[in-house]
């Protein structure tokens, strides 16, 4: 089947046009969509990893089946300056977020912070409960305002501390070790990427509206508030 997959922004500069046409066999999916683009145009290709897909106005997941006649657009991440911020619903790792703000930075970065959230065993519920059993935390979000904030946090970093900044941030179901929001900051000095590092992860807690529900063995709970540590 041919399908017309309609680009923006940095997509639409990297092809040159703001639509490409795309051959895939019938019942392909949103991840074989990605990976033919990126053969097809090589010049989208570095973009890949940081598209959300809509169908029919829909965002959709990588599993999710295309079919002949559907409206599908590639939407790239939110742009805060020079930084690259995004709510993803599949797995994230540090190169998505260090990649773009090392190539933001023209070489000018002479250290990069990176901050790793990953979901853990232990917590404490509501009642004041300690858990050594939690079986998979579920996070959701307000997406397109989610974005937005981050993109706040992105600028205020460029503005303050002379570096860019790279927010990813997942949703969706996530096991014990894997990773749910990475951070990256360059700047010309290293203490700057430290401080600035930290002041993202610090703010994206505070304001960003992005929630986590905990499953334990015996029983769930949503955390709410600032968190001390993620």
């Amino acid at each position: 089947m041919r399908l017309t997959v309609l680009l923006f922004a940095t997509l639409k500069d990297a092809a040159r046009a703001s639509q490409i046409e795309v051959e895939l066999p019938s019942g392909a999916t949103v991840a074989d969509l990605l990976r033919e683009a990126a053969r097809s145009h090589p010049a989208m290709a570095r973009w890949m990893a940081h598209v959300r897909v809509a169908v029919n106005q829909e965002y959709v997941g990588s599993t999710a089946q295309l079919s002949a006649g559907d409206e599908i657009a590639m939407i790239p991440p939110v742009s805060g300056g020079a930084a690259q911020v995004a709510v993803v619903n599949r797995p994230i790792g540090l190169d998505e977020v260090v990649n773009p703000v090392l190539a933001a930075s023209g070489g000018a970065a002479g250290a990069v912070c990176t901050f790793l959230g990953v979901v853990r065993a232990n917590s404490i519920d509501p009642e004041g409960r300690a858990h050594s059993d939690i079986e998979f935390l579920e996070y959701e979000a307000y997406g397109p305002m989610a974005e937005r904030e981050m993109a706040k946090i992105a600028r205020e970093v460029e503005s303050r501390w002379d570096g860019h900044c790279a927010i990813v941030h997942r949703t969706g179901r996530l096991a014990v070790g894997e990773a749910s929001v990475a951070i990256a900051v360059a700047t010309p000095h290293r203490a700057a990427s430290f401080e600035a590092c930290r002041y993202a992860i610090d703010e994206l807690k505070r304001a960003v509206p992005v929630w986590k529900r905990e499953e334990a063995r015996d029983g769930a709970w949503w955390v709410e508030g600032l968190a001390p540590e993620l």
